[in-house]
């Protein structure tokens, strides 16, 4: 069996990022590792979890919590990172617990998580047999996960197996070839994976590269002028106030550019004008 945790999708840095682990103490360690000098909060409903002997000296910020039951005492939009390994498995509401989760993410930040994968052909086999041994812990399916995920404002989502049985000389193992013959799918290979990795980001790619690079405020006034400029309202001093704003901030045209595609309705009006005035 293939085994690889959540940290498959970091990369070590020496960054200053804010991280929230929640019941994943398993993983701090390594986190701390990876981030030197991130600040890490972590939540545990565990009492005993700072006193651990792997877990002292790690600079962590603790806070005793069931993040099920009670809001987390962090403001908004506060970390890049939230690892939370369970929180698909062990939720009371999943889409409740979710969206919290999220507005503790800052617009370019980044989910981790697991679930166990109810298309795993030792699952399968054992509800053939009329056995379902997960009475406190959710199973999902990849389409579930992408919905639940899509619906709490994630945007970009990938998987990664955590655990997945080795393929035999086929190809597949001996489970999963006994549902391929029963005519189940096996997308990169679900039958044989038992649990499956999953990062979500708040944004997608272009537009977390679009909200590294400035700050909120000017992002907001880029927004606010280009806005004035597509609808034509005020079209001269919104156009002089953008050609300050762009002086001020060093804002080049191709980020101007950029951010109109994926900040209005109607890019091409804006472009146009831009390239005749700028």
């Amino acid at each position: 069996m293939m085994q690889q945790d959540l940290t498959y999708f970091l990369t070590a840095s020496e960054m200053p990022l804010k991280i929230l682990a929640v019941e994943s103490l398993i993983l701090l360690p390594r986190l701390r590792a990876l981030f030197p000098r991130a600040g890490i909060a972590a939540v545990t409903r565990m009492e005993y979890a700072p006193e651990t002997v792997e877990l002292r000296g790690l600079e962590l910020d603790w806070t005793l919590a069931d993040y099920r039951r009670e809001p987390l005492p962090f403001g908004e939009d506060s970390f890049d990172l939230l690892v939370a390994a369970e929180a698909l498995t062990e939720a009371y509401e999943p889409y409740v617990e979710l969206m919290a989760l999220g507005r503790l993410l800052k617009g370019t930040g980044t989910l981790l998580t697991q679930y166990r994968n109810v298309r795993f052909h030792g699952l399968l086999a054992g509800l053939r047999a009329g056995e379902f041994p997960l009475q406190e812990h959710h199973a999902w399916a990849k389409p579930e996960v992408v919905r639940l995920l899509n619906d709490t404002l994630f945007k970009e989502i990938t998987f990664a197996p955590g655990e997945q049985e080795e393929p035999g000389q086929e190809g597949q193992s001996a489970g999963e070839a006994e549902f391929l013959e029963l005519g189940f799918d096996n997308y990169s290979r679900d039958l044989a994976t038992n649990i499956w990795l999953v990062k979500a980001d708040r944004s997608t790619a272009s537009v977390a590269n679009l909200k590294g690079m400035y700050s909120q405020d000017t992002r907001k006034e880029l927004a606010r002028l280009l806005h004035r400029l597509e609808y034509g309202v005020d079209r001269e001093a919104s156009l002089e106030r953008l050609r300050e704003l762009c002086r001020q901030e060093q804002i080049f045209r191709e980020y101007v550019e950029d951010f109109v595609q994926e900040a209005c309705a109607h890019p091409e009006r804006v472009l146009d004008l831009l390239r005749q005035e700028i």
